[in-house]
């Protein structure tokens, strides 16, 4: 009572006008703390009215001093990756924490007595906590934690931070330095391990723990395999990456004029693309309004690649997605290492994924986009399943069961540190 009366008077005594200047990055954090302070406020009252009704909103949970394993998801986009994982955690009964920066994760609805699902917040407060996180091994998705100026760090009280990809590539897609405070990564396939260890040779930093087990959201996304037939003409899916290394902005929109006059298109930008590349977005869908296709906003890009014959991508994993789960041919369009300025790449002397590029399909630079119409009809023509799938064998290690395999391995470090 005594800090809503302090409040009132401090109020009631300011000045109309305040001629005092906020430099940004306080602001910032001020309005961070506001939405935090608002989003704490709303579950507490969500606790008091459940309780008002009869409804215990706190599940109670056997007691476990220290989670030996936990997961920290950056939110909802990544629940494909976790899912797996989540679900042999609990098939095997092991206890484990799962923290979140995102409200809408699809891991707070899931009530069980051996998982602690919690929301960490908003902006500052949620980075913070991210970064004080207890637990003997935490498994994230999240590249740069601990580099400088990133806004989550390493805790000291994670004995074992280990990454899980979330996508299909090497180390060049990734900011420098991007795991050089992992203690461990649990690899797609053994072809992985090159581009790691060449980094941190160059580096002279410790080497990882390395160990090939898959990648958990292709064990969701097999499930849901299924070819959609459209009918008519073929229908070509062309999904950018976002930033300026995207093919949107690198190779512009008129090849997708030439495309729509032929096949039926599907747009599909990365979903990140609507948050911070907003306005660009809004250009590009009226510049294109008045061509018959469609556009993707779904945070999983399934059903569009049900429907397509062919994916035209840039340096986005979903060409191997494309390629793996539904044998179907690619295009990439090449993005120089000018218009990718501070990722990995430039340390790398070799890329795995532009020998990869031609495994799945074709690459074409911005010289051949006058002749897209028959590139594609030439990939069309050339598509062949068998090589497919025994290309998809030799890269994801673990395939498609990669959930299980990393939970197994964990029980497996679990007990050699008992011993």
């Amino acid at each position: 009572m005594k800090q809503i009366t302090y409040f009132a008077l401090v109020f009631l005594l300011l000045p109309v006008c305040a001629y005092a200047y906020l430099d940004p990055g306080s602001g910032a954090v001020l309005i961070n703390l506001l939405i935090a302070g608002v989003a704490a406020l709303i579950f507490s009252l969500k606790g008091i009215f459940l309780r008002l009704i009869g409804k215990n909103s706190v599940q109670q949970k056997p007691e476990i001093t220290t989670y030996q394993i936990a997961i920290l998801s950056e939110g909802k986009q990544y629940w494909a990756t976790f899912q797996p994982i989540v679900e042999a955690l609990l098939k095997r009964e092991l206890p484990f924490a799962y923290y979140t920066l995102d409200i809408e994760d699809p891991a707070l609805d899931i009530e069980h007595d051996l998982m602690q699902a919690r929301f960490l917040g908003y902006g500052f407060v949620a980075t913070y906590l991210a970064s004080r996180l207890k637990a003997r091994f935490l498994l994230c998705t999240t590249p740069n934690i601990g580099c400088k100026g990133y806004p989550i760090q390493k805790s000291a009280q994670v004995q074992n931070l280990i990454h899980v990809f979330h996508s299909i590539n090497d180390l060049a897609m990734y900011r420098k330095g991007s795991l050089d405070h992992y203690d461990s990564v649990y690899m797609v396939g053994d072809w992985q391990e090159k581009s790691i260890r060449e980094l941190e040779a160059k580096r002279g930093i410790k080497p990882k723990e390395l160990v090939s087990l898959g990648i958990p959201y292709m064990d969701v996304y097999h499930k849901d395999v299924k070819r959609t037939e459209r009918g008519g003409k073929p229908c070509i899916l062309v999904a950018s990456s976002w930033g300026q290394k995207g093919l949107l902005f690198t190779y512009g929109i008129d090849f997708i004029k030439a495309l729509a006059a032929q096949f039926q298109v599907i747009v599909r930008p990365h979903p990140q693309s609507y948050k911070s590349e907003a306005k660009a977005m809004e250009t590009f869908e009226k510049e294109l309004k008045e061509f018959l296709l469609d556009w993707d906003r779904e945070i999983s890009p399934t059903k569009s690649m049900q429907q397509a014959d062919l994916l035209i991508s840039d340096t986005s994993s979903i060409r191997f997605d494309f390629a793996f789960l539904y044998q179907k041919p690619v295009i990439t369009l090449e993005v120089e290492a000018s218009d990718m300025p501070g990722y990995e790449r430039e340390d790398m002397d070799e890329l795995w994924m532009d020998k990869a590029a031609e495994r799945i399909g074709t690459k074409l630079g911005k010289a051949d986009l006058p002749q897209i119409v028959n590139h594609v009809q030439s990939a069309l023509a050339a598509a062949d399943y068998e090589a497919m799938i025994a290309y998809r064998n030799s890269i994801l290690t673990n395939f498609p069961r990669a959930g299980e395999a990393i939970v197994e391995f964990l029980q497996v470090k679990l007990k050699e540190e008992e011993l």
